[in-house]
């Protein structure tokens, strides 16, 4: 069990978050696994959140994800929804003065990055979703921001979001990509790929499938009599077929173990899916580092990491046949699969939270660099 560690008013990282540590999706594990990342290479982080609920403790809920190093986690109620109309104004009564003196200070989040503009308080910005920062109009006001000298460096999670910042004008001295990363801890003892699955294969997807996330691509390989369906997560809309098998949300930390039953892993993204000009996802990351062979769509911001051919199969998400074509063709060369699923595994190890906090802190922090991407 992760230790709880007693926030410090030295901490030199101070993050501040909307993560509510009771919804364990993508965005909340991202959040924790950069802290987690920060403190194993000595970066000391207090982490602001909004309180959980239920009656679990942050120990249990920091096990689940796998976290076995001491965070100094902290809930304050001034980050509730009910206070972003007035941005938040009790968390600043209460913490203005640390987040001033803080030498860093970090959000994820548009509407708290806005709270720290108004509030006063420089800090870095990571940047997820492009497309949604536009839509909402929020994209000009954290370019005010910038100019202000009230955010100092953004940090997209893909080359592709990082574009979009240059044009504005941004110097690329401010702007670093900082792709998601992967436990690679957690995939130490999984269990090596047997081309021999690939006869009648186990094709997996890991969390929430929906129309746009690709649920037509899984229905038209499921209705093959010898392929095999799963999704672990759950179905937000319903399929076409009951040949698609479900098993519930797992504990994070358990993605490994099931993982490791698939013959390919798929991520069938489709391009109307609001943030697919800048994703960057987890899953992807934690697929590579499960040595498997991977199809995932051909979409820009993916192929950053996905390299076709090399350690995955990059496909057409508006062409259902390709993907059946894709998965023909990796029965058919299983060596080639082999390579592919081996490739990944190695790639997937500079991916490492710990490496994707190294460009945090040599960014940040001014150490020597020595981060290994980005």
């Amino acid at each position: 069990m992760a230790p709880s560690e007693p926030l410090e008013n030295a901490a030199r990282f101070v993050y501040v978050s909307r993560a509510r540590l009771h919804r364990p999706r993508a965005n909340v594990i991202q959040t924790i696994k950069t802290a987690e990342g920060l403190a194993r290479i000595g970066v000391s982080v207090a982490l602001f959140v909004p309180p959980w609920k239920g009656t679990r403790s942050k120990d249990e809920i920091l096990n689940d994800m796998g976290v076995d190093v001491p965070l100094g986690i902290r809930a304050d109620s001034g980050l509730r929804s009910f206070w972003k109309p007035m941005a938040f104004a009790p968390f600043f009564w209460r913490h203005k003065k640390r987040l001033q003196n803080a030498p860093v200070v970090y959000t994820r989040s548009a509407v708290l990055s806005l709270a720290l503009m108004k509030h006063g308080i420089p800090h870095s910005f990571e940047v997820h979703d492009m497309d949604a920062l536009q839509r909402q109009n929020v994209l000009q006001r954290l370019m005010e921001g910038y100019t202000k000298g009230l955010i100092r460096r953004f940090f997209p999670i893909s080359q592709a979001a990082a574009q979009g910042f240059l044009d504005l004008g941004v110097p690329p001295e401010r702007v670093h990509v900082c792709p998601c990363g992967v436990d690679l801890g957690l995939f130490e003892n999984i269990a090596p790929w047997d081309p021999s699955g690939l006869k009648r294969p186990h094709i997996m997807y890991v969390g929430r499938i929906s129309r746009h996330r690709g649920l037509s691509l899984l229905e038209r390989l499921a209705v093959q009599e010898t392929f095999r369906v799963t999704v672990v997560g759950s179905l937000e809309d319903s399929p076409e077929t009951e040949r698609i098998g479900v098993i519930p949300f797992v504990p994070h930390h358990q993605i490994p173990r099931y993982l490791e039953q698939a013959d390919i892993l798929v991520m069938p993204y489709q391009r109307n899916l609001p943030h697919a000009g800048s994703i960057s996802p987890m899953k992807l990351f934690e697929a590579m580092a499960a040595g498997r062979p991977i199809l995932v769509s051909d979409l820009e911001p993916i192929r950053e990491i996905a390299r076709h051919g090399r350690n995955a199969l990059c496909v057409d998400p508006d062409d259902e046949e390709a993907w059946l074509e894709a998965v023909r063709f990796l029965q058919e060369h299983p060596g080639f699969a082999r390579e592919l699923a081996a490739r990944a595994q190695k790639d997937a190890a500079r991916y490492s939270w710990e490496n994707r906090a190294r460009i945090l802190r040599d960014t940040l922090l001014a150490e020597k660099p020595e981060h290994a991407h980005g």
